[in-house]
């Protein structure tokens, strides 16, 4: 199954410390919150005007992408553009702009439930990916064009692709994309 979720569809909202906005792209399950922290992972994408702390979600791990601006410095470590930055929630982060505003697009994910990953890929042809059908696989386009099974895909759109076996990227020259690989981790018995 593979559903687009449109730039229209996503939750704008205040970020957990009010320091600022995002746009809730995905949160699973479908009626967990930020709040009662009992969701299993939530992507979501910001703005970051200014430097300061990030919230805390306390038993998750972030992935956060800079996708737009010079990039960031978090707790001394500096992150370019589409460089991506692996982080507990657990601990205070700071950070610092590179130049000027950055735009970032955030995974936080349950550890005990959810294996994540991301990778940036730049496509300059079409291509075809083999998948594990028992995985979750969240396409967000950051830039270019691209058409997955006749459907068209805007810049700042994403896919989520599960129980699939293949996918077939129909792409333009310049086309860059954020391919996160979701996979659950099975209950202790």
């Amino acid at each position: 199954m593979i559903t687009l979720i449109k730039e229209s569809d996503q939750l704008k909202m205040p970020w957990k410390n009010r320091q600022g906005t995002t746009a809730q792209i995905l949160i699973s399950p479908p009626g967990s919150t930020l709040d009662k922290l009992d969701f299993d992972y939530r992507l979501s994408s910001a703005p970051i005007k200014e430097a300061g702390s990030f919230s805390r979600f306390p038993g998750y791990q972030r992935i956060l992408l800079p996708v737009s601006g010079a990039g960031f410095v978090l707790n001394g470590h500096p992150y370019a553009t589409f460089e991506a930055a692996h982080f507990s929630g657990d601990n205070e982060t700071r950070c610092e702009l590179l130049k000027k505003e950055v735009t970032d697009l955030g995974l936080i994910y349950h550890p005990a439930r959810i294996s994540a990953n991301v990778r940036v890929l730049n496509l300059p042809f079409p291509l075809s990916l083999t998948l594990e059908a028992d995985k979750c696989y969240l396409c967000h386009l950051l830039e270019g064009q691209l058409t997955v099974q006749g459907q068209q895909v805007a810049p700042g759109e994403t896919l989520v692709v599960q129980g699939e076996e293949n996918i077939r990227f129909e792409c333009g020259k310049k086309t860059t994309l954020a391919f996160f690989t979701l996979q659950p981790k099975q209950a202790a018995v």
